[in-house]
């Protein structure tokens, strides 16, 4: 169950609403716009997917190969689409999520033999060898948002084999950041802090299947762990120390530890809330709120504008303090001034801001590219703010909507 109830009335004034809503409308068009379809007899294994990042300049762009949507990616955006469709209910807006969520089905892990990562989620592509747990938690919440939007089984059967997964990964007491499905060999950092927004998940599982274990095994160990090792002494969510520079978090200057982008570590303890009534969960999430209320700096990752939001937003619903809306408006502000007005359509709509630019090309810069990270979290936070009605909420990056 979920023991919050949204209020009836919306919290943001009707201009901001109406901007939000404009931004929403442009943003999931691009989605559906450049989203790969295909027809008989041309058939499209990527069916579904979306740019993962386009070039602004077309010069650029035509020297480099496309990339597509990643599993997280694609089920973010899906996400997005969701969201943006209990807004617009426009058709299109919820096939192209669908479809998106049907393309991540089939980097579900049904192989024979695989019993251990059985549920689990490739990374790339059907035919990668690589799982992520991070992917596999976002390819959970892209189909739980589905199941809340449709009511079809096949999204909540997908998540719950995803979940299974997940607590045979906490009963061995594993959880590398990926793993080589032909080696079986980790890669990357073990108990990173991402894994755990998964507490969202099975806070939402719990609601939606009443199953208990979700709550017991997932929701609260997890949601307990981010108290005991997430929580800075200023109340942030981050660490006091830290060694990572990446678009999450970076080890330097005055935001030096803070999870800048949480991956929705933030909104979990929220979920985790919503599911128990407990308040420390609260408590924490309204000290990291407050965190971002006390802070003035520019962000270093252009997506952590909308991420932050996206928190912030239902902090805001919750306590129905104020102070937050200046600071929601102005990390939405920022996020606004990034959406591409270029008559281009494979820009038109998007956001700018690829913060994994030099990963892909030393002499790039986050600005030039149009990115679906920050478009995923930018069509999730504008919805929340142009849902007129508590059955426009979703439960994408929410501990509403479920």
């Amino acid at each position: 169950m979920n023991l919050l109830t949204p209020k009836k009335n919306n919290l943001f004034s009707p201009l901001f609403r109406e901007q939000s809503e404009k931004a929403l409308v442009l943003a999931a068009d691009w989605a559906v716009r450049t989203q790969v379809r295909d027809s008989w007899p041309a058939w499209d294994a990527n069916k579904g997917r979306f740019p993962y990042h386009v070039i602004i300049d077309q010069k650029a762009r035509a020297r480099q190969p496309q990339v597509l949507s990643t599993c997280w990616k694609t089920a973010r955006a899906a996400q997005g689409l969701y969201s943006a469709f209990l807004v617009t209910k426009d058709p299109r807006h919820l096939e192209a999520a669908n479809l998106a969520m049907q393309y991540v089905g089939t980097l579900q892990v049904c192989e024979p033999g695989q019993d251990l990562y059985h549920g689990t989620f490739l990374e790339d592509s059907p035919q990668g060898p690589h799982i992520a747990v991070r992917d596999g938690i976002e390819a959970m919440q892209g189909f739980l948002a589905g199941y809340a939007v449709t009511g079809n089984k096949r999204f909540l059967n997908r998540a719950t084999a995803g979940a299974a997964f997940l607590l045979r990964m906490v009963d061995r007491g594993w959880f590398p950041f990926g793993t080589s499905l032909l080696t079986g060999r980790p890669s990357g950092q073990v108990h990173h802090f991402c894994f755990y927004a998964g507490a969202l998940v099975m806070a939402q599982l719990y609601a939606m299947t009443g199953k208990r274990e979700y709550l017991t095994r997932g929701c609260i160990p997890w949601a307990d762990t981010i108290l005991e090792k997430h929580i800075r002494s200023d109340g942030a969510l981050g660490q006091d120390r830290s060694t990572e520079n990446s678009h999450h978090v970076i080890s330097r200057g005055p935001l030096a530890g803070v999870y800048v982008n949480d991956d929705g570590v933030g909104v979990a303890l929220l979920g985790a809330y919503a599911a128990t009534g407990k308040k420390k969960y609260l408590d924490a999430a309204v000290g990291a709120a407050d965190f971002w209320t006390r802070t003035e700096v520019d962000l270093p990752a252009l997506a952590a504008n909308p991420a932050v939001a996206i928190f912030l937003i239902d902090v805001y619903r919750i306590t129905r303090n104020r102070k937050y809306l200046p600071v929601i408006e102005r990390y939405m502000s920022r996020t606004l001034a990034l959406q591409c007005k270029l008559r281009d359509p494979m820009l038109q709509g998007c956001f700018i801001g690829e913060d994994m630019a030099a990963h892909y090309d030393k002499s790039s810069k986050p600005t030039d590219y149009v990115d679906l990270r920050i478009t995923a979290y930018a069509l999730i936070a504008l919805a929340k703010i142009a849902a007129r009605r508590p059955s426009q909420l979703g439960c994408s990056y929410s501990c509403f909507g479920f």
